[in-house]
């Protein structure tokens, strides 16, 4: 065989090797862009529904007031001279909410006329008079709909999250208010929260047509040249020691923004120029809907690097090999060549060797066939050693269950005795009456029937069948609650259900309140070393073809540098003699694969009794189908 037809071969094989180890590789990179897109976009909703229920209480508890509708109740019929009044009496009664409103990233309070005109800008409260209504479509659409409407539209000074209320006096439209966020604002929250480098860019085009000329000094071209950014955030990111983000982009990077950004979708790229992923929120008008602002978030790459090392690894690996088996399977020929002409002559050698040959394939069938028993068993006790310990923690769990059914039974057992007995004394004494001989029994069967309510759900959760059926979710997660009652009890935790009754599913019933009791242990746990109002939340509802459950506590919430390996088999933070591992693991092993569902966990910051907390909180998607 000649050298070329290696060479060709050589070249041939080693271009396939490359183009599959490349796609493979741009598969992954692809899938953590969008890992990446979907979890900054989850956090972005967040911030957005926070400041949104903000927004709303404000109005509620300190504009919409009587004194403050009826000092703005006459603004739009009113002469000029009798409106100048009006806006002094106004500032004058909302200037000390306002104040402390700024202390909470509130920038602007803004009132309106039922003609979009502006009224008083708490902000420059100078600045009166100007028509909205071709600037603002926001504040149009609620002086015409009468309707409350939110989210992001660039002003004629500033641009914000507004969250525009119509005013009403004795049910009469009088105007419109509204409440803004800064963007910077905004982009404080993200990098305080979620540690990453954020910055705003707004569209080029609405600044120019929408800002006061005197007020775009405050604005300065971004290198997206469809985009400005105010001057402010450079202030911010320096506070944050996230000055990284100005660092120039590549052109690849800045021809994708120039293409996508009017698109519908947000979307993650890798720069290879900075070296890192920039995710790009889009943020659009509520009216119109168009993308008038981006939100550029840079975070590390540290992941697709190490992709990339690899397959310039494996490459240079695969076409080592390859060019190794190209000489040598050329080297083998080249001798096979020269040994025929030698077979007459070692005919005899030859049938030796290939007796000896044959001996040593028999043995090393032997070898392999023991090999394959031997890895058999080894599996084997594998799988019996991972059944052992998922059994250990349902039995733990089933200690736990047997502690809470002693402890919940001792008040009705004790009932009963007292009954029984009460009654037996009066039954001697003859006093015993028939009301009351009734009435006793009453309570014995009500007693009774609590008790074998507890026996059957205890019976439920041990029975380990795994078989799907339908079921009502609700008095899965009261059969659930009865069972952990005692601990309940304990420690003192505030369990907040909010499930619809007609919630039914088909799935497994057992599997599901294991998992339960698995993330109940881990949240009485964590908020039992904590001295506060312990509380654990549970809601369910239907969205489209599945079933989402949450599961939330306030017990701080699980740290950064563990919170992805919580779902690993025999990862635990307690002591060896307190925990497995295999809780959580299991957990996700019933949820994923015996239910075919997802299971996944982040940190939030919610509000309990007027305070606010951190917790972790788990949600649990069910397929309906």
């Amino acid at each position: 065989m000649k050298k070329t037809s290696f060479y060709i071969t050589f070249i041939l094989v080693t271009a396939i090797s490359f183009f599959v180890l490349n796609y493979e590789k741009n598969q992954k990179i692809e899938y953590h862009l969008e890992l990446k897109t979907k979890q900054y976009s989850q956090n972005y909703n967040l911030l957005y529904n926070e400041y949104k229920k903000i927004s709303t209480i404000i109005y509620k508890t300190k504009v919409d007031t009587k004194i403050v509708n009826e000092i703005f109740k006459d603004a739009y019929s009113s002469s000029k001279e009798k409106q100048n009044i009006i806006r002094e009496k106004l500032y004058s009664e909302l200037e000390y909410t306002y104040n402390l409103l700024k202390e909470s990233n509130i920038k602007q309070l803004h009132f309106h006329l039922p003609n979009n005109e502006s009224f008083l800008r708490f902000h420059r409260p100078n600045k009166y008079g100007d028509n909205l209504t071709d600037i603002r479509a926001t504040v149009k659409y609620v002086n015409e709909t009468k309707k409350p409407i939110d989210g992001f539209e660039e002003g004629r000074i500033y641009n914000g999250y507004r969250f525009v209320f119509p005013m009403f006096y004795e049910n009469k439209h009088i105007g419109s208010v509204e409440i803004s966020f800064s963007t910077l604002a905004m982009n404080k929250e993200f990098i305080k929260n979620f540690n990453i480098i954020g910055k705003f860019l707004i569209s080029k085009d609405i600044v120019k047509n929408k800002v006061f000329k005197d007020e775009k000094s405050n604005y300065k071209l971004s290198q997206f040249e469809q985009f400005y950014f105010e001057k402010k955030i450079n202030t911010l990111l320096q506070i944050f020691n996230k000055n990284n983000l100005s660092i120039d982009a590549s052109n690849k990077t800045k021809q994708i923004v120039k293409e996508r950004w009017m698109e519908n979708g947000n979307f993650s790229v890798f720069d290879t120029k900075s070296n890192s992923i920039m995710t790009f929120l889009k943020v659009q008008n509520p009216i119109s809907n168009n993308v008038v602002s981006i939100l550029i978030i840079r975070s590390d790459a540290r992941y697709i690097n190490n992709k990339i090392n690899n397959f310039y690894l494996m490459l240079f690996a695969v076409t080592l090999f390859l060019l190794l088996s190209t000489i040598y399977i050329y080297k083998v020929i080249n001798d096979k060549k020269r040994l025929n002409i030698l077979v007459e002559e070692k005919t005899n050698t030859l049938n030796t060797l290939n007796r000896e040959l044959e001996e040593s394939e028999e043995e090393l069938k032997i070898v392999n066939e023991n090999l394959e028993i031997q890895v058999q068993k080894e599996v084997s006790k594998n799988r019996e050693k991972d059944k052992i310990l998922f059994e250990q923690t349902k039995m733990a769990a089933l200690g736990e269950m047997i502690g809470n059914i002693a402890h919940q039974w001792r008040q009705p057992l004790s009932v009963i005795s007292s009954i029984s007995s009460g009654m037996i004394i009066q039954k001697e004494m003859n006093v015993l009456e028939d009301d009351i001989f009734i009435k006793n029994c009453n309570d014995i069967n009500k007693n009774a029937q609590y008790l074998s309510k507890t026996i059957d759900d205890f019976r439920n959760f041990i029975r380990g069948e795994s078989k799907k059926e339908f079921f009502n979710l609700k008095n899965t997660i009261n059969s659930f609650l009865n069972l952990v009652t005692s601990s309940i009890d304990t420690h003192c935790i505030t369990v907040d259900v909010a499930i619809e009754d007609d919630i039914n599913i088909f799935s497994l019933q057992n599997e599901l309140n294991q998992c339960f009791i698995n993330l109940f242990n881990n949240s009485k746990d964590v908020l039992s070393k904590q001295n506060i109002e312990k509380y654990i939340y549970i809601g369910a509802q239907i969205k489209g073809e599945e079933l989402e459950i949450v599961f939330k506590d306030n017990g701080g919430g699980i740290p950064n540098n563990i919170i992805d390996k919580i779902f690993e088999p025999y990862f635990t933070t307690k002591h060896q003699s307190q925990g497995t591992g295999l809780g959580l693991n299991m957990t996700y092993r019933l949820i994923v694969e015996g239910m075919g569902g997802t299971i996944s966990v982040m940190n939030n910051r919610f509000e309990f009794n007027n305070n606010k907390y951190n917790g972790a909180e788990f949600i649990i998607k069910i397929p309906l189908k």
